[in-house]
C-alpha cells in the first residue's frame, strides 16, 4: 500500500508511520518509531503534521501522550480540501495572469523562436494559428501539407477555423489538389471567409508552408516534418509586404464572401 499512499501525496516515511499507526491503534511516538525503524525525531515531526491534518488525534493517558489514528475516511476530506485549494489557486492565477504576461513581455528582447518536430509539432502550430485575432496569410503547396497532416486538418483544424470565422488569404501553388482543397473546404455554406490566388507551379513552387498571423510567423517543411514559430513584430511586419507583393502579381482572386 506504500506506493498507493505515495500517489495520494504521502512521503514514504509518512506512509510507513500512517500504516504503523493503523496497525497499532492508540500508541506512543516511541512505539511508532520502533515499528517503522525511523528515528523518534522524524516520527514526531510526521505525527505533528498528521495531527494538524486531523489524520491523527492527540490523546493522553495521565501525562503520557498517545497517538490515535482517525478513521481512514478522513483521507477523503483531505482530497476534497486539496481540490478546493487547487481551484483557489487556479482562480488566483487567472486573476493575475494578464499582469504577469504583460510584465514578461516587457522584458523580452529580440526574437522568440519555438521549434517543433513531427506531426504533434504541426498540430501545436495549427492550434496556435487558431488563436489569431487578425487576418491570416498563408503561402504554400497545400498538397504537401495535406499529405503530412490531412487527417488532423479535416477533423480538428478546419472545423474550428470555420466555427471561429477566421479570415484567411491563401497563395497556393496551382495544383488539382489545391483547387479541390479550396472547393471542398471553403466553397460551402458557413465556412470561414477566405480569398485565394493560385500561382503557376512552373513559375514558383515551394515545399515550405508559410503562415503570417498577428506578430507571429510559422514555417513548416512537410518534407522533413520540421517547423518553427517566430514571434517578433518586426519579422511579421517585414514579411507581410512580401506576401502583398506576390498577391498583387498572382492574378485573379477567388473568394467565398
Amino acid at each position: 500500500m506504500i506506493p498507493e499512499l505515495e500517489r495520494l501525496g504521502f512521503t514514504r516515511n509518512e506512509a510507513n508511520v500512517y500504516l504503523a499507526a493503523l496497525r497499532l491503534g492508540k500508541c506512543s511516538v516511541q512505539q511508532l518509531a520502533n515499528s517503522t525503524g525511523l528515528n523518534r525525531i522524524t516520527v514526531h515531526g510526521i505525527v505533528e503534521k498528521f495531527e494538524g491534518l486531523q489524520v491523527f488525534l492527540r490523546t493522553y493517558e495521565g501525562k503520557r501522550r498517545r497517538v490515535t489514528p482517525v478513521d481512514p475516511s478522513s483521507l477523503q476530506f483531505l482530497l476534497k480540501r486539496e481540490e478546493e485549494t487547487v481551484q483557489t489557486k487556479q482562480a488566483a492565477l487567472q486573476t493575475i495572469f494578464p499582469t504577469l504576461q504583460e510584465l514578461f513581455q516587457k522584458t523580452q528582447r529580440g526574437l522568440e523562436i519555438l521549434t517543433f518536430q513531427g506531426e504533434e509539432g504541426y498540430r501545436r502550430i495549427c492550434d496556435d494559428v487558431l488563436q489569431s485575432t487578425t487576418e491570416i496569410l498563408e503561402y504554400a503547396n497545400i498538397d504537401h501539407l495535406t499529405k503530412a497532416i490531412g487527417g488532423y486538418l479535416q477533423s480538428d483544424y478546419l472545423p474550428t477555423k470555420h466555427k471561429l470565422k477566421l479570415k484567411t488569404k491563401f497563395l497556393f501553388v496551382d495544383t488539382a489538389g489545391a483547387r479541390k482543397y479550396i472547393r471542398e473546404n471553403y466553397m460551402q455554406p458557413n465556412r470561414a471567409p477566405m480569398e485565394v490566388k493560385f500561382i503557376d507551379s512552373k513559375v514558383f513552387n515551394i515545399d515550405t508552408y508559410l503562415v503570417i498571423y498577428g506578430e507571429k510567423v510559422a514555417l513548416l517543411t512537410p518534407s522533413n516534418m520540421n517547423a518553427v514559430i517566430i514571434k517578433d513584430k518586426a519579422v511579421s511586419d517585414s514579411l507581410q509586404p512580401f506576401f502583398a507583393f506576390i498577391w498583387e502579381r498572382a492574378g485573379e482572386a477567388q473568394s467565398n464572401f
